[in-house]
């Protein structure tokens, strides 16, 4: 995961490699890190991750629901087919938007 790049309304991250059982952990700790120091939108750029499964879903959501209690968002960003599948087979497509790029 890359640091945190500053944006009017939040800040952006952008994740890299296979998000599965192996790195869900750390993956969930490294999310919820950035919500704990962080204000505002979490832009979370998924372009160049080659894999995601249920596990690293779950901190997905988890983060979702942290960042909607303080009253800010989760935008996914730049999310390949097998991501997108993954969204659309849990219907978190309705839940979580994608966007094609940052704007």
């Amino acid at each position: 995961m890359t640091d945190p790049t500053p944006r009017p309304d939040g800040h952006a991250l952008s994740v890299s490699g296979r998000l599965d059982a192996q790195t869900a952990s750390a993956f969930r700790a490294a999310l919820s890190s950035h919500v704990a120091a962080h204000r505002g939108h979490l832009y979370l750029d998924l372009a160049d991750v080659s894999f995601m499964d249920s596990s690293a879903l779950a901190g997905v959501v988890a983060t979702l629901k942290a960042l909607r209690a303080r009253g800010d968002e989760l935008r996914l960003t730049g999310a390949g087919p097998a991501v997108r599948e993954l969204l659309s087979l849990t219907m978190l497509d309705r839940v979580l938007p994608l966007r094609e790029d940052m704007a």
